[in-house]
């Protein structure tokens, strides 16, 4: 199944902080609680260094076999 985003890197504060870029706009995935990313931001400016906004970001998973996942897309509210 083909990947609805892409990984751009890691948040230039802080290593743990994986960006993705989603139809167009590059979000940090922040605030892991087992389901959802509760504490991400939208980022923007040079190097996606500015933070605007609060977001859910929930992963979107495609089983691979019994025990294997893997996330095809993110969910963004």
């Amino acid at each position: 199944m083909e990947k609805n985003f892409k990984e751009v890197g890691k948040w230039w504060n802080s290593q743990e902080i994986d960006l993705i870029e989603k139809d167009g706009a590059v979000y940090a995935l922040n605030g892991w609680n087992g389901e959802s990313y509760t504490e991400s931001w939208k980022c923007s400016g040079e190097h996606n260094m500015d933070a605007t906004g609060s977001y859910d970001i929930r992963p979107v998973y495609n089983q691979l076999g019994e025990d294997e996942f893997e996330v095809v897309d993110y969910e963004i509210n």
